[in-house]
């Protein structure tokens, strides 16, 4: 390797950890402890770094480090959506390589799985060093998008789905919100409250069946059944799902449903207006759960809601992606592959008893 080319690789390594020990990094670069203790000297020399027992720390600190030089590494990231749920995702991810000193890349995909991919083999076009990728569907749904991701060189981290019933188990790392343990905090905490005919309604999405999982799981422990009602899309006429939301208000009258788990928040609130507007009390005669908590605590009557942890699937996808990137640079072994599942928040208010 090239002095230039090393000592540029050291750096990066202070910039993203904020410090490198000697003989380790030798060790993954193919050159000697006394080679890169004459680099550290003259890096130091130059005001880059301070030198510590067995290693150097970075001078300045890494954030004066990375405001005043090239980014560590280009991440690459493409999700389904800005607008909705995504963008503390986003959010989480960008202040996670802000602080290592790295680029973000970001393209939005739609829904399109066509996009998508188009997306993605723009961005390995760029050549960047990792990829942040929610895909519009679980593994098992579009195989296409996650063979492109599996074969491709940087290093790739999937957020917010699933490689369940797919052959890319040890291929891929993933990061995603627990959902199916989010319908579980939901049906556990309505029953706890005394509702005992729940009904989850719920939009079609990647995270629906996740969650419908997890009430069935919680209602099976209690000897009882969920009922399932599939809401028209966000595209269908407004008049579409105001005659859904009256059936369920019909159904609470009629005693068949007590509780209901809903996704999304939106609609959650249209549900709680439905019911206020017929006479029902909120949450007497019916008690609500919203899933995502965007803007559920914005509703007149704060809705209680599932509240998965947005940022912290950024954030933790993202660092796992700069650990895949200096593994690779250095040459190291890149460890076990990840499956990291978050768990949701429940967060009581006032359309619950509790």
């Amino acid at each position: 390797m090239l002095p230039a080319d090393r000592r540029a690789r050291l750096l990066r390594e202070l910039r993203i950890h904020g410090t490198v020990r000697t003989e380790e990094f030798a060790m993954g670069v193919g050159a000697s402890g006394m080679t890169i203790r004459r680099d550290l000297v003259d890096l130091e020399r130059a005001g880059l770094l301070h030198r510590v027992h067995g290693g150097a720390i970075a001078a300045g600190g890494t954030d004066e480090m990375s405001r005043s030089s090239a980014p560590v590494a280009t991440i690459g990231m493409v999700v389904p959506a800005a607008n909705y749920y995504f963008p503390d995702v986003i959010s989480g991810a960008r202040t996670a390589l802000g602080a290592a000193g790295a680029r973000l890349i970001l393209a939005v995909s739609d829904y399109s799985a066509e996009r998508e991919r188009e997306q993605i083999t723009r961005l390995l076009s760029r050549r960047v060093d990792g990829l942040l990728v929610t895909p519009t569907v679980h593994a098992a749904d579009d195989p296409a998008t996650y063979e492109l991701l599996a074969t491709a060189a940087p290093a790739v981290v999937v957020l917010e789905r699933s490689l369940d019933d797919s052959p890319w188990h040890g291929t891929l790392d993933t990061v995603r919100c627990d959902h199916e343990v989010g319908g579980v905090l939901a049906a556990e905490h309505l029953l706890a409250t005394g509702c005992t005919r729940l009904l989850v309604a719920a939009r079609s999405s990647a995270t629906a069946p996740l969650v419908r999982a997890g009430v069935t799981r919680a209602l099976a422990s209690a000897g009882l059944q969920a009922e399932v009602l599939v809401l028209p899309p966000a595209q269908a006429p407004a008049a579409a799902l105001q005659d859904a939301l009256q059936g369920v208000v019909d159904r609470c009258r009629t005693g068949s449903v007590d509780g209901v788990i809903v996704i999304p928040d939106e609609v959650a609130i249209g549900l709680v207006d439905a019911a206020e507007d017929a006479g029902l009390r909120v949450p007497q005669d019916l008690a609500v759960v919203a899933y995502d908590d965007e803007v559920a605590a914005l509703c007149a009557t704060p809705l209680t809601a599932i509240a998965p942890p947005r940022r912290e699937v950024g954030d933790s996808g993202a660092r796992l992606c700069l650990h895949r990137v200096m593994s690779r640079l250095r040459a190291s072994r890149p460890g076990a592959w990840s499956r990291i599942a978050l768990s949701p928040e429940l967060r009581i208010r006032a359309t619950t008893r509790g």
